[in-house]
């Protein structure tokens, strides 16, 4: 098979087709086992420089260190929604709510492609704004 833009295309929309059909438990494992992957073997982290998400750092007596920690730390019990597709750019968010230092904190990841690189984005970090619901916590 000859590759072209159009067959890359065709096999992406049925890998995810299938990816919909995995229980979303394991979607949230693989997930964050490849977000963690990216963040500590390959490219790094990127934290976008939000003003909500610089408040909130230094509400929490954070550095941008102390933020890598807590989303390395991340587990599927912390899963609040997605994939839900990012609606500025092509790729999809999950989000991750945790309690930190006795705030509910809101995290939004996603893994975005700038040619062959996968970059691990952190798009938000910073106190919830609205009560978080963890559907996948075992109480």
């Amino acid at each position: 098979m000859i590759y072209n833009q159009e067959n890359h295309r065709a096999r992406h929309d049925l890998l995810e087709g299938l990816f919909l059909e995995i229980p979303i438990e394991i979607q949230v494992s693989i997930f964050l086992k490849d977000f963690k992957k990216i963040v500590t073997q390959e490219r790094g982290l990127d934290i976008v420089d939000r003003k909500e998400n610089l408040k909130s750092l230094l509400q929490l007596g954070f550095t941008k260190k102390g933020c890598k920690h807590e989303i390395l730390n991340l587990s599927v019990s912390d899963y609040c929604a997605g994939p839900k597709p990012d609606k500025d750019r092509p790729g999809v968010i999950w989000e991750f709510g945790k309690k930190i230092s006795g705030y509910d904190v809101y995290i939004k990841l996603k893994i975005a492609e700038a040619g062959s690189e996968r970059i691990a984005k952190c798009i938000s970090f910073h106190i919830a704004e609205h009560p978080i619901t963890n559907p996948l916590k075992k109480i």
